[in-house]
């Protein structure tokens, strides 16, 4: 891995805000008022220095000063070999920000650290040299990126840098989109009725609503808004008070296999803080089940059963979707406790030393960062509902037994397939997406990994090369291995965005699309870099023909095979000079997330050991990638915010969008993914949106922490949405979460 220069500056929390205007008295103030340099050369600066003024936001840098560059997007930096500059920066957005000066030949010159506080500023002071010959964020190089000319003269151009960028995922399967319901604001999961005639859609906003071919009903089959937190209010360290983008609401439901016989089914939503929840943490998610009347066409809202509470100390990756499994047992996703790095206020001290918590490497304390197996139809001693005997925790003294599966930064999209396999998505933060088949009593990483790739808290957007491959060997882990994903994916490759939220959906059964038969069938919140626009991605993934292997030990075996011979995987063949994306939540749409928190520039295909931009992921130990095309759209893309997938009886595969970043507006849709020559015409946002839809939204994870959409999303973390969206990847997590989801 190419050697890092010294860091040269402060960071601040991940917050996320409206674009203000930047001017040259404020950036002035701000710079004294922090105390002026924050950000020094190694050589110092003795001469008299020229000055630079930048403001920085997700879709460019913009001029301030001298005269000559003010206003102007990405302006071209003058410089004079030998002089001193003193360049200073304020971060308009509250996103993931820094600044690099790269030479001709790909090398960093001059790199600081990430800053995520709106309104601060940065300083860096360096001397001119010949090499220097582009500047850039690291989080969003496809779009704050500029050139440097010296002595009048631009640096000799890298053939490779100037190449074209080549997409990360190849063109697949073409589809067509049939629109099955609309009106909505944001839906965010999808449950079909066992009598075949008709689908429940939850929206954010605390409305379940049925759908049938004639489309929406009139009314909602249950409305639970009034038992909501608040949306667009915020509570915690990590949340802004004025940002707009939100991972909390209404964000899933599940109908009892035995609906049509008893009427039972369970919503998963976020409530406000109660008598159990800490001073100053977010809210509480929720899991309850509520009962039909008697002929099945209205929920009542007077039938609510509790069954699980988790505190939440931040308002992202709060995962979604629930599901019933082959076995009758519901499986229930949750985040671990939103921000960035799992290592904030309500999380707690894990088993790794080298990173400051958290929650995804608990499995003792609390239920954050896992999936867990409950059986609904039974009561246990102290809780409304029964602990399967053969949950993997079981017979653990110092675990919690309703753990399935943990090490999960937001999982935000789980599903079955026929075969009885178990999907999850799990909105990453600063580098990559990923998605995972589950197995009972598997470690997925988080925090120690961020897909197959080490993590560092101090550090995530210049990730160690080397980690733990396993856990230690004493209880309740069991020297267990960390199990890598079957998808991962970069947010940013070249200069494009590739995504900021990873949105979890269903294995394609339908049997109507050759070419998308028996493939996994995902999505991006959206590849929009300022994550304002609906830009999603639809995506899908098969098992190489030789075959990947993504079976784990079973939940016993995986913690108490003390003799195993852990054989880990190597670490070589993957570069970790990798991207950064912290919250959709992006955190996600969640924008995980929507989170976004950073990329480091090796990962963003300027540079990769192996000279080879595809080696960012290990693609030879994924299943197979692919963009899907869609039919009734301009050039195949796909003109919304991916909010959720659904699956219908037969196997057919819905999409769940919508043209907002935040749970505002009515342009919420259920589309089923038909054969291409029955879609529809796709149009634009900007010939469809309504005045409402087209205000620019506020961002959120991993998600994108990715983290997400949102984070759920995710995300995307700087995503102040993943992670849903996130924001972290949206904080992306989305509800990607966009931390990201």
């Amino acid at each position: 891995m190419r050697e890092q220069p010294d860091e040269r500056s402060v960071s601040a929390p991940e917050s996320d805000d409206d674009h203000p205007t930047i001017s040259r008295r404020r950036v002035m103030q701000a710079t004294a008022a922090a105390g002026g340099v924050v950000a020094l050369s190694d050589l110092g600066i003795a001469q008299e220095t020229e000055t630079i003024e930048l403001g920085g936001e997700t879709s460019g840098w913009v001029g301030v000063a001298p005269d000559d560059i003010a206003d102007e997007e990405n302006p071209t930096l003058e410089f004079e070999e030998g002089t001193a500059y003193e360049l200073t920066w304020e971060n308009l957005d509250g996103q993931a920000h820094n600044f690099v000066i790269e030479g001709s030949d790909g090398e960093e010159l001059e790199r600081t650290e990430l800053m995520t506080e709106q309104g601060e500023t940065q300083t860096l002071e360096f001397e001119a040299t010949s090499e220097m010959a582009e500047y850039y964020c690291e989080p969003h190089a496809g779009t704050m990126r500029g050139e440097i000319s010296v002595d009048g003269q631009e640096a000799p151009a890298d053939d490779e840098s100037d190449a074209e960028s080549e997409s990360f995922f190849e063109p697949g399967a073409e589809i067509g989109l049939r629109t099955v319901a609309e009106g909505m604001t944001a839906p965010t999961d999808f449950a079909a009725d066992p009598d075949g005639e008709r689908y429940f859609v939850a929206d954010q906003i605390g409305e379940l609503w049925v759908v049938t071919d004639d489309g929406l009903h009139s009314e909602p089959f249950l409305d639970v808004s009034d038992r909501l937190v608040e949306l667009g209010t915020f509570e915690g360290d990590y949340a802004d008070p004025e940002q707009g983008y939100d991972e909390r609401g209404l964000l899933g439901v599940e109908l009892h296999p035995e609906f049509s016989e008893n009427g039972r089914f369970f919503l998963h939503y976020s409530a406000p803080p109660n008598d159990e929840t800490p001073e100053g943490w977010s809210h509480v998610e929720v899991v309850s089940e509520f009962r039909a009347d008697e002929d099945l066409t209205q929920g009542d809202p007077d039938s609510e059963r509790v069954l699980m509470e988790f505190q939440k100390p931040q308002y992202n990756h709060d995962a979604g979707p629930m599901a019933f499994g082959p076995d009758g047992y519901l499986y229930v996703p949750m985040g671990d406790g939103g921000g960035a790095n799992d290592d904030m206020e309500g999380h707690v001290e894990d088993w790794y030393d080298d990173n400051a918590g958290g929650n995804g490497q608990d499995v003792s304390e609390n239920l954050l960062g896992g999936i867990h197996r409950i059986d609904v139809d039974q009561e246990g001693t102290d809780q409304p509902y029964a602990v399967p005997d053969d949950n993997p925790l079981v017979d653990e003294e110092d675990a919690l037994p309703e753990y399935y599966a943990w090490g999960m930064r937001n999982p935000f999209g789980i599903s079955f397939d026929s075969e009885g396999r178990l999907f999850a998505s799990d909105a990453g933060q600063d580098l990559f997406e990923e998605a995972n088949i589950v197995e009972a009593g598997g470690n997925y990483g988080w925090n120690v990994k961020e897909g197959t790739h080490c993590f560092s808290t101090e550090s995530p957007s210049d990730p160690p090369t080397e980690c733990p491959d396993s856990t230690p060997d004493e209880p309740p882990y069991n020297g267990q291995e960390l199990q890598d994903p079957i998808v991962e994916y970069p947010h940013v490759y070249g200069e494009e965005m590739v995504g900021i939220t990873i949105i979890g959906g269903h294995v394609y059964e339908a049997g109507q699309i050759p070419d998308l038969e028996g493939k996994y069938v995902f999505g991006d919140w959206t590849s929009d870099p300022s994550r304002a626009e609906p830009a999603g991605r639809l995506l899908a993934a098969s098992e190489p023909d030789e075959g990947v292997d993504t079976e784990a030990d079973d939940g016993n075996e995986s913690i108490d095979n003390e003799s195993a011979s852990n054989e880990s995987i190597e670490n070589e063949n993957i570069s970790n000079e990798s991207i950064g994306n912290e919250s959709i939540g992006n955190e996600s749409i969640g924008n995980e997330s929507i989170d976004n928190e950073s990329i480091d520039n090796e990962s963003t295909g300027n540079e990769a050991d192996s000279g080879d931009e595809a080696e960012i992921v290990p693609r030879d130990e994924l299943w197979n990638m692919e963009e899907l095309q869609v039919s009734g759209s301009e050039d195949g893309s796909f003109p919304y915010f991916v909010r959720q997938f659904g699956q219908g009886f037969e196997g057919n595969v819905y999409v769940l969008a919508n043209r907002m970043g935040i749970p505002e507006g009515d342009t919420g849709v259920v589309m089923e993914i038909v054969p291409p020559d029955e879609g529809e015409d796709i149009e634009p946002p900007e010939e469809q949106a309504t005045e409402d839809t087209q205000d620019e939204p506020t961002d959120d994870e991993n998600a994108t922490d990715n983290d997400t959409a949102t984070d759920g999303m995710a995300d995307d973390e700087n995503v102040t949405a993943d992670e849903n969206v996130t924001g972290e990847n949206a904080t992306a997590d989305g509800n990607a979460t966009v931390d990201d989801a």
